[in-house]
């Protein structure tokens, strides 16, 4: 596993270069202090995590995300700032960003945020998924407006069924889709929200009312 560090301030990349390698011991950490340094890294070697500060020399706050991931598209970013969480994060994520981990966070966390993002899922901290409920739009059709977390109009009519209690195949049969292309939704559906069940995805998006077609 490739991993990059941007971040300007040499302590904080040590910290995380053995939170890194206590998580993957074998993992390949590479440091840079500026973002178009670090841009040139990812152009150079085939990085698998990105840890990111928003705050540093050549940074462009969100466009950051785009220009790492015009490169290398599976490329995970993790946001590693000191910003309050629960005023920036959503907006990272929603911009493209794999997670958000507060430098405020306990230390405990940042090896939880580190394997969660690598292994294909979204993290955000507890206090951001309870921000995340109390948000939530209370019908399908302000969600779909927002682009909420960005699921696509499919994805929301899948997930208002995967919520109901319908099964993959049923959902399938239901949509006129192939079982592999609803799995396939699911997925995603299940990595861009963060989740693993189908439980865990209702604590998202509940009561999410019938698209109006």
């Amino acid at each position: 596993m490739n991993a990059l560090l941007i971040e300007d301030h040499a302590v904080v990349r040590m910290g995380m270069r053995l939170v890194i390698r206590e998580v993957f011991q074998h993992a390949a950490v590479f440091e840079s202090e500026d973002f178009n340094d670090g841009l040139r890294i990812v152009q150079e070697k085939p990085i698998d995590l990105v840890v990111l500060d928003i705050h540093l020399p050549g940074g462009q706050d969100v466009k950051m995300i785009d220009m790492i991931k015009s490169i290398r598209r599976e490329t995970k970013i993790l946001i590693f700032s000191g910003l309050p969480e629960d005023k920036y994060a959503l907006k990272y994520v929603q911009a493209g960003a794999d997670g958000y981990l507060s430098k405020r966070s306990d230390p405990e966390m940042y090896g939880e945020a580190v394997l969660a993002v690598v292994n294909d899922k979204k993290y955000l901290s507890e206090v951001v998924r309870e921000q995340l409920v109390t948000q939530l739009p209370q019908n399908y059709n302000k969600i779909k407006r927002k682009k909420w977390i960005g699921l696509t109009d499919r994805e929301l009519e899948i997930s208002r069924l995967l919520i109901r209690g319908l099964w993959t195949k049923e959902i399938a049969t239901q949509l006129e889709l192939k079982l592999s292309t609803v799995s396939t939704f699911k997925k995603k559906i299940f990595q861009k929200c963060g989740v693993t069940s189908s439980i865990e995805l209702s604590k998202i998006i509940d009561d999410v009312a019938a698209p109006g077609y």
